[in-house]
């Protein structure tokens, strides 16, 4: 820290340019730890959580993360919140010089980076869905070979800091879960978790494991005393109910013509995205020249970019009217004169009073609540009463709870608030044989993994991501979709639109990479799985640029342009041919070189009991290249060296041939540690666990069941130069993959690898794995030593 700055007040107010509330300076003074935060909105929980790590990453290194994992349940808050830290940090490297990455993280866009930066400090914001799949080990948007190296980083040296709590769902008690596990099982470094929300109580954070919520930050009375939170907290806010004709998506754009005032923004929030379209539909029709924009979750981010100057920019002169779903919800700082929203569970209710005279800087502010709303052919029930069909995506409880305290109400002034307690109870609870059961990410052979979805959302809030091309359907790998292209899409109206074709449009047709055959599949209903990344066929519809997905649009979609992404398949080998050539003795030692600049950056974690296990790890991990196989695809001659890297593109001679197996196996024979070796099998994330044939592998000889991967029992590993050793010639041996112990009293490979898990746990076993992934990976990015 800068000599000049040795308060956290001064140092808030160089990064803000504000000075920091009581509990912010309280909240920084303490090491990071895991905690609640419960403020109102607008209190500045952001700058809260984010300044006090930076601080703590200044003044306390060795006991602070490295890495800080900001989850945002929409995607909305994820570039505002990212707006404002990457201005934070370039304050913070000027006072410090210390730099801080950050990186965003949502659906489509995915950086790799920080993943192969262990000892470099970095922010990473993103999406529930993101950000919890990896804590999970079942990253959406990413290769699926790339999963472990992401879990070990979140799980190691990682803060995680979960935002508007209210909004998680189900992933709230995932959240929970997560934080009791790596206490139980063990992680490298610090590994907190912060859960803030303007509504929370400590209630919501205990869990089956998590028994003890943590301790809980609240303004001060210092604070609530400041003019500019004062202002805030007792801004005013008349509460009415809407008249009865605002159930219909006409009778709310009506009202909102009829009472939006030139010069002001008005914003209403609806619950369902079908809703905000007809509204949208209806407000343009009356009054087409009222400007109006409808803002909802299932648009293309290339749409989305220009929500940027609706968000934060100023009210244009002549006003207008947001028509939106939850997406503005929370974390969003936009104001109005007039607000209007359906009636919703009372944590989203305060949450939107929020976005009404939100700095007080109005004294005629309005906010009406609409009772039971409706949409498309949805009816009201011939008792009045609020049905499970109306309450979506809510429950019929939250809403008649939120009805009975919202109908009392003439002011929705924060300080007028009623005090609550907020009742959570998942449907689905992650437990520890869930976990363990998702550490395998060795892919079943049916093509299926483990659905995580139930862990990270709701049920109805589960989406697939879609993009649309004119050129159908794609046919490498290299036709990927990228981030700018996919619109995230509800399953079920995906499924529908597969199982049942309306009049007057075409079939819906989409596709998936299939990482098991490396080719793109047809994909029907029942193979939908959340998170999926599906590409449609352009004339199938489904998409409207001014109105996002839409199941009823027929007409064709124009493409998004976008730099398009890349996709693995299991037999692929991504990081042997690059633009240079290089041989097995040169990139053996330089990866075993980066592995050791890792080990040394990172002092604080105590992993330097595994320095031996790692550093031969590294040296050995490639071993496996010296087999005829992968000798034949990347030097065809046979002159030369024995090759680690080539130029092109070739095929191994046998299908699903993985180097890394041989690698594994060969240092089995000679002794090697149980974590060396798996250290070395585990290094492309296609070897784990267990090791079994594939689907079209080829049988060296009828009746043989020793082969795995391209790996034949008995098969010769010639000797070679791995850097600074020389290995001599041997014999593989395949009898590990065989269940039990084989006749030659050979453990077997699973047994192995069941009793490592459970000696170092999930967490830290995972991020050792990493860091070898590291190690290969910087060392492959920036070669030293290549043939010319």
């Amino acid at each position: 820290m800068s000599e000049k700055i040795t308060e956290f007040s001064d140092f808030f107010y160089e990064c803000v340019g504000l000075r920091p509330y009581k509990y912010q300076v309280d909240l920084a003074g303490k090491p990071v730890e895991s905690r609640a935060i419960h403020v109102p909105t607008g209190a500045g929980k952001t700058a809260a959580v984010v300044l006090a790590w930076l601080w703590n990453l200044s003044t306390r290194p060795d006991e602070t993360s490295r890495r800080l994992a900001y989850c945002l349940p929409m995607r909305t808050l994820v570039r505002q919140t990212g707006t404002n830290v990457r201005k934070w940090v370039e304050r913070f490297a000027l006072l410090t010089g210390i730099k801080v990455s950050v990186h965003i993280l949502m659906g489509g866009e995915v950086n790799q980076d920080w993943a192969i930066q262990p000892e470099h400090p970095a922010i990473l914001i993103g999406t529930q869905e993101m950000l919890l799949s990896r804590g999970l080990n079942r990253g959406y948007g990413m290769s699926r070979y790339q999963w472990p190296a992401h879990f070990g980083m979140l799980s190691n040296d990682c803060a995680w800091i979960m935002d508007e709590v209210q909004l998680m769902g189900d992933g709230l008690a995932t959240s929970c879960q997560l934080a009791a596990f790596r206490e139980r099982f063990g992680v490298f470094g610090s590994c907190p978790t912060i859960w803030m929300s303007a509504t929370m109580d400590a209630a919501m954070l205990k869990s089956v494991d998590q028994i003890h919520a943590p301790e809980m930050f609240r303004l001060t009375a210092e604070d609530s005393s400041r003019e500019d939170l004062r202002r805030r907290l007792n801004a005013p806010k008349k509460v009415a109910k809407a008249p009865e004709e605002c159930c219909r998506p006409a009778g709310l754009a009506e009202f909102l013509a009829a009472h939006h005032r030139s010069g002001t923004q008005t914003i209403a929030v609806v619950n369902r995205v079908g809703r905000a379209r007809e509204t949208f539909d209806e407000l343009r029709r009356i009054a087409p020249d009222q400007p109006c924009e409808l803002l909802h979750s299932r648009f293309r981010p290339a749409e989305k970019e220009r929500w940027r100057g609706l968000l934060d920019g100023p009210v244009p002169l002549e006003g207008r009217i947001l028509i939106s779903t939850q997406v503005i919800e929370a974390g969003v700082d936009i104001s109005s004169a007039l607000l209007v929203t359906d009636l919703a569970p009372w944590s989203s209710l305060v949450q939107r009073f929020g976005r009404c005279n939100r700095a007080g800087e109005l004294d005629d502010a309005e906010i009406y609540w609409v009772d039971r709303p409706l949409f498309g052919k949805l009816k009201l029930a011939a008792t009045g009463e609020i049905t499970e069909e109306i309450a979506l995506p809510y429950a019929v409880e939250e809403l008649q709870e939120a009805e009975s305290r919202v109908s009392q109400m003439a002011s929705a002034t924060i300080a007028d608030l009623p005090n609550h307690q907020t009742e959570f109870s998942p449907k689905h609870v992650l437990r520890r044989r869930d976990l363990l059961d998702l550490f395998d990410t060795t892919q079943d052979l049916s093509g299926y993994d483990l659905d995580v979805s139930r862990f990270i959302r709701s049920e109805q809030d589960r989406d697939v991501l879609i993009a649309w091309r004119e050129a159908y359907p794609p046919v490498t790998k290299k036709d990927a979709p990228g981030r700018d292209e996919l619109c995230p899409a509800p399953i079920h109206e995906v499924e529908a639109l597969l199982k049942g074709v309306k009049k007057g449009r075409n079939r819906f047709e989409i596709c998936s990479w299939n990482a098991l055959e490396s080719k793109w599949r047809a994909v029907d209903a029942d193979a939908l799985r959340p998170g999926m990344m599906l590409v449609a066929n352009a004339k199938s519809g489904g998409y409207s640029i001014s109105r996002g997905w839409d199941t009823d649009s027929t007409k064709p979609v124009p493409e998004a342009l976008v730099t398009h992404g890349k996709e693995e398949g299991a037999g692929d080998e991504p990081r042997t041919f690059q633009k240079y050539a290089q041989t097995l003795e040169a990139h053996t030692r330089e990866v075993h070189e980066k592995m050791r600049e890792i080990i040394n950056a990172l002092p604080n974690l105590r992993i330097g009991q595994y320095r031996e296990e790692l550093l031969i790890a590294a040296l050995h991990h490639d071993w496996g290249k010296a087999h005829e196989v992968f000798q034949k695809t990347v030097n065809p001659s046979g002159a030369g060296e024995l090759m680690a890297k080539a130029t092109g593109n070739g095929k191994h001679g046998r299908p699903y041939f993985r180097h890394e197996l041989a690698s594994a196996l060969a240092l089995l024979q000679n002794g090697a540690s149980d974590l060396t070796v798996y250290l070395a099998a585990a290094h492309h994330g296609k070897v784990r666990l267990s090791i079994r044939a594939w689907p079209g592998e080829m049988q060296p000889k009828p009746g043989s069941i020793k082969f795995a991967r391209g790996i034949y029992d008995g098969d010769l590993l010639p000797a070679a130069k791995l850097g600074s050793i020389s290995t001599t010639a041997m014999t593989l041996d395949l009898a590990p993959m065989l269940f039990g112990m084989a006749e030659n009293d050979v453990e077997s490979w699973t047994d192995r690898m069941l009793e490592l898990q459970d000696r170092l746990g999930v967490f830290r076993l995972a991020y050792l794995e990493a860091l070898i992934v590291a190690a290969d990976w910087r060392a492959s990015n920036a070669p030293k030593e290549v043939l010319a």
